[in-house]
This record gives structure tokens, sequence and C-alpha cells, in this order.
């Protein structure tokens, strides 16, 4: 086969949109086909991959991954309604609590979206997203939610989100290299949420324990 009809890895990835580890994984699968040179590189074919983009038609997009983080938000609504009447903690909470859970909630699921599609502002964004946190954790906290029931619901309500991200690659679908590199950014962002959560009931912890003590005095 002439030189010149095959590239690296890396310019495979680019023309195909996706990451280098995405390829490798398909090629150790089989499923598109690499050359190894003598030095142990990869080299592929240009019409290798143009059979290959042409047979797994579109690639997904960050476009694609917001859209599914859209779709799951529902999904938090029918997990309060189904599962959380039967707990003890959610009679406590009465409608304003649960629309400022709610409000709490949709805030962060859009600096999700805008942690994945601005990544200029993505400092600003985690703070915002810590600020979400610690309004989770007041809300549930000043109600008397125990920190177990509180990471619980938190929990619940991330998964769907969760799903919806690594969703796209247990489809095992053509994803652009961005959407690869987006996936785990929607983790860091419920992850600092939930961090400034419980650095709340911790701090109302400590202040509960030296009021305590101040008052054995």
């Amino acid at each position: 086969m002439p030189e010149r009809s095959l590239v690296s890895i890396s310019e495979a990835s680019r023309i195909l949109g996706v990451s280098e580890a995405t390829l490798r994984l398909w090629t150790d699968e089989g499923k598109i086909r690499a050359f190894v040179t003598p030095g142990g590189h990869r080299r592929y074919s240009r019409a290798d991959l143009r059979r290959f983009a042409g047979l797994q038609g579109k690639v997904r997009s960050v476009k694609d991954l917001v859209s599914g983080l859209e779709e799951a938000a529902s999904l938090p609504r029918d997990i309060a309604r189904t599962s959380f009447p039967a707990t003890a903690w959610y009679g406590k909470l009465g409608p304003e609590s649960r629309q400022n859970l709610a409000r709490c909630g949709r805030r962060l699921l859009d600096l999700i979206v805008k942690y994945i599609t601005e990544p200029s502002r993505r400092d600003e964004t985690i703070r915002l997203s810590q600020d979400v946190g610690k309004d989770f954790g007041n809300e549930l906290a000043g109600l008397g939610v125990p920190l177990t029931d509180a990471l619980e619901a938190f929990l619940m309500h991330r998964t769907p989100f969760i799903e919806a991200a690594t969703g796209l690659m247990k489809k095992r679908e053509v994803l652009s290299e961005r959407a690869v590199e987006a996936i785990p950014m929607v983790t860091r962002v419920m992850d600092e949420a939930l961090v400034s959560l419980v650095a709340v009931y911790q701090e109302r912890r400590g202040l509960s324990l030296q009021n305590k003590g101040d008052s054995a005095q």
C-alpha cells in the first residue's frame, strides 16, 4: 500500500473526530484495521477511514450530550414523586422547600451545560456549582434532614445525569473528541456541589458542638 495513503493515529483520530483512546479501542476490537510499522506505530488507511466513517453514520457531538442531559432533567422529578414519599424525611419538605430544591437542581443542570460549552468560564462555573451545593445543604440541614438522607437524595438525583452522559459511550456510538472530553465534566460539576453540601453539614455540626461546649461551661 502506498505510504502516502496511510496516516498516523493522531491524524486518523482527527479525521474520524474521536479521541486516540477511542480509536485504539475500536482497533483492538477489530472494528477498524491498523497497519503496524516496524517501529510499532499504528497507521490507518484513508480509504478504510472513509469507509468506517460512512458505516458509523452521525458523529455524536457535545450538542448531543447536552440534549441527553436536558432530556434527563425530568427523571429526578419522577424519582422524587415515586421514591421519596416513603422516606421519613420527605414529609419534612413543604411546597416551598420542594420548589427551592427543584430550583437548585435546575441551576446545577444549567451549570453543567455551561461548564461543558463555555470552557473559558469553568472556574466561575465551579464556584457557582459550589454555591448550589451549599444551598442544597442549607435547605436540607435547616429542615433537620440527616446527612445520610441528604446524600441519598442527591445521589439519586445525580444518577439520571450520569447515565445520560455515559449512555453515549455505552451505545458505542461515534463520539467527537470534545464529547468524549465532556463526559467526565458532568461528574466534576456534580461532585463539587456534593462536597459543598457535606461541608455545610460539617460546619453546622461544628457550630452545634461549640454551642454545647459553651453552654456546659
